[in-house]
């Protein structure tokens, strides 16, 4: 309808200056006022179409300008006559209107997240790759012991680990553990990372938990899992070595305190003395080991680091176990998603780790018909390498699957408990992890290395 309107006009004063111009030709010759008049109406005319085409653009001009620059305080007059310039001004100002409901409703919106997260107890930091914090909400400034943080170099007044931590924080989903020190004494924080963009600028969500009760229970169950395991494996060293040496005491010390004389030491006895301390030297022997595997387990040496190739690491552990019982029944899936993926670890440490692994995976297919062990090494999507120990063995049962990472724990008749622990401990120490999940005929231990 307004197009109508318009291209009526527009043919109107088109038709007029053609009228205008034809008495403009027939009286220029004489120069009389005639000439004069038609002269101004030329004029009016051209006028007025500038003024059909500028005058609406205009005010969109206006309007777009006062978005830009949000003012919302532009009105235009809907008391005018010129329907379509009063449509076009209500429809303005009905889009003003919306823009700032919507702006309205986007500030409740922000105010609502706003105090969200002033209420939750994790600590929420969001900062830049320049290392700005844009927002840091009440339980992230108590957590962190700073009550204003817009850069992380603060944090070097806190704590340098802190700091350090915060630093090292680049890909998704990367965790960070760090013990802080301050007047309200010691806690344990864990920091997880999430990466977005926003406006085309790189941000990084850090979430901050304070950790301590948690630990500090979980240190608790871990104590008293190990010290049980301790007391049963030393037990059933020392018993045996008591009951026996008090067994050989009394076939040479009589009631009085006194020795037996050699006469009445018949060759039955002495056999029996021979039997008895093999089986305190056996008992002894083993409580050395026990003690050195502990040792081993806690002196482990801090990783000395170098890049390695993946492939060629496993391709050369498996033939270091070639010679292992029933190794050639077994078929072997190598899965690398490149050949230079390249891990950073310390080769013996992460060697231990990986025949452990492959150890336990070859004992748990022993019986299985068609027995299958699949290595896959990879780097996911969230940039972290993992090496996975697949085997089609019976599984783990459900009821033990928490307790084999305890140190010592074994139900193997020969086991030492150790192993798995072992792995544990190398992973942690070269900053990655150990997860088990174990089916009916799919085990798999995936180390997850975060660098």
């Amino acid at each position: 309808m307004h197009l109508r309107i318009l291209y009526l006009r527009l043919a109107i004063y088109i038709l007029l200056l053609i009228v205008f111009s034809g008495l403009l030709f027939l009286s220029v010759q004489a120069l009389n006022w005639y000439a004069v008049l038609c002269i101004i109406g030329i004029i009016w005319v051209i006028y007025r179409i500038i003024r059909l085409f500028n005058r609406n653009p205009q005010k969109l001009s206006y309007f777009l300008n006062a978005i830009e620059n949000q003012d919302s305080t532009l009105f235009f007059s809907e008391k005018i006559r010129h329907k379509p310039t009063k449509e076009l001004h209500g429809s303005l100002n009905r889009m003003n209107q919306l823009i700032q409901e919507v702006k309205l409703k986007n500030r409740e919106q922000e105010q609502y997240y706003s105090l969200l997260l002033e209420q939750v107890a994790t600590g929420i930091v969001v900062m830049n790759d320049s290392g700005n914090i844009l927002l840091a909400n009440s339980a992230a400034r108590s957590l962190l012991n700073y009550s204003f943080l817009n850069h992380i170099e603060q944090l070097k007044r806190v704590d340098i680990k802190l700091y350090n931590a915060f630093l090292s924080l680049q890909q998704d989903n990367q965790n960070q553990f760090v013990k802080v020190r301050n007047e309200n004494g010691i806690r344990q924080l864990s920091l997880q990372v999430t990466s977005f963009k926003r406006h085309d600028n790189a941000l990084r969500i850090v979430s901050v938990h304070d950790i301590s009760n948690e630990l500090d229970a979980k240190e608790i169950e871990s104590w008293q899992k190990l010290i049980r395991v301790l007391t049963h494996e030393i037990m059933n060293s020392i018993a045996p070595i008591t009951s026996l040496s008090e067994t050989l005491l009394n076939y040479y010390k009589l009631n009085d305190e006194a020795t037996v004389k050699t006469a009445s030491v018949d060759d039955q006895k002495i056999a029996n003395t021979v039997k008895g301390l093999e089986v305190i030297n056996e008992r002894g022997t083993g409580l050395i080991q026990f003690v050195e595997s502990y040792r081993r387990l806690t002196g482990l040496s801090k990783p000395i680091r170098k890049p390695l190739v993946v492939k060629e690491l496993i391709e050369h552990l498996l033939l270091l176990l070639e010679n292992e019982p029933n190794f050639q029944l077994i078929q072997k899936h190598i899965e690398i998603s490149s050949t230079d993926l390249v891990v950073e670890a310390d080769i013996t440490q992460l060697s231990q780790a990986l025949i452990n692994l492959i150890k336990n995976a070859i004992q748990a297919v022993e019986k299985e018909e068609n027995p299958v062990i699949t290595i896959i090494a990879s780097r996911s999507s969230s940039g972290y390498i993992e090496i996975t120990v697949q085997d089609n063995g019976p599984g783990i049962p459900t009821e033990i699957v928490d307790q084999i990472f305890i140190p010592f724990f074994t139900t193997k008749e020969r086991g030492t408990g150790i192993g798995l622990s072992l792995t544990r401990q190398i992973m942690k120490n070269h900053g990655g992890s150990i997860e088990v999940f174990s089916l009916p005929n799919n085990t798999r231990f995936v180390l997850k290395f975060f660098q």
